[in-house]
């Protein structure tokens, strides 16, 4: 406890001590310092109030960080340039990042489909953000490239509903499969438009703290992880209640 109040405490008291007399000795303040530091270590429970007053400041200021960064993550994807499924004029958005290595992101999406087919009123906003690996990458690029060909859902259910990891094989079949032009696909995966698409996703995913996938942003929700489709659809019904 000595050395927590010394570390974290002692120091901003002395600032205050200070503040007013400039030119204070060397040998008061480390007199002032002294009466300050026994006292609190006499006083364990002003050190305590202190760090837990701090604590809830730090959450306050984080929730805080964090539900602005939701705000604008939302207004990025009214705008548009990020793929998008179901329905596009959907008055409750979905975002939804997700790589086609994750096992998780495969399970959550026939649920995901399912309650976006039955509800008709939702818009699915991707952010592709490949965490697991060169395979991921380059089935991402490939995503973004459909996008350009107009082809992002047919190639994104596809690439969903195949089993095991993919690489760049797996990915050039899914993409003969839903009818890509490989040339133009390999042309549009190297632009500067999808390079740029990825650096923003992964930049949206550490302001949120998204450290896997999937990860949801549903209304003011944010959601890591694979979720059920009871829970979905609540978060859906509070989305559109609160207008968003």
């Amino acid at each position: 406890m000595k050395s927590i109040a010394k570390t974290l405490l002692v120091p901003l008291l002395l600032g205050f001590a200070f503040s007013a007399s400039a030119a204070i000795s060397g040998s008061e303040r480390q007199e002032v310092e002294k009466i300050v530091e026994e006292y609190l270590v006499s006083h364990p429970e002003v050190v305590i109030k202190a760090i837990h007053v701090w604590q809830q400041k730090q959450q306050a200021a984080e929730e805080a960080l964090r539900k602005e960064t939701m705000a604008r993550l939302r207004e990025d994807a009214a705008k548009g340039g990020s793929p998008v499924w179901g329905n596009p004029a959907g008055s409750v958005t979905v975002v939804e990042f997700s790589d086609y290595n994750c096992p998780y992101c495969k399970r959550s999406f026939p649920l995901l489909s399912k309650m976006v087919r039955e509800d008709g009123d939702i818009r699915v906003v991707m952010k592709e953000l490949p965490v697991l690996g060169p395979g991921s990458e380059y089935a991402a690029r490939a995503a973004l490239a459909a996008q350009r060909q107009g082809k992002y859902q047919a190639f994104h259910e596809a690439m969903m509903a195949h089993q095991g990891r993919v690489a760049q094989q797996q990915v050039d079949q899914v993409a003969r499969q839903v009818g890509l032009d490989p040339d133009r696909m390999k042309k549009d995966m190297e632009s500067d438009e999808v390079s740029l698409e990825l650096q923003k996703n992964r930049i949206w995913a550490e302001r949120l703290g998204i450290t896997g996938t999937p990860a949801f942003v549903i209304g003011e929700e944010l959601v890591p992880g694979a979720i059920d489709g009871r829970t979905m659809k609540k978060l859906v019904e509070a989305a559109r209640a609160g207008g968003k």
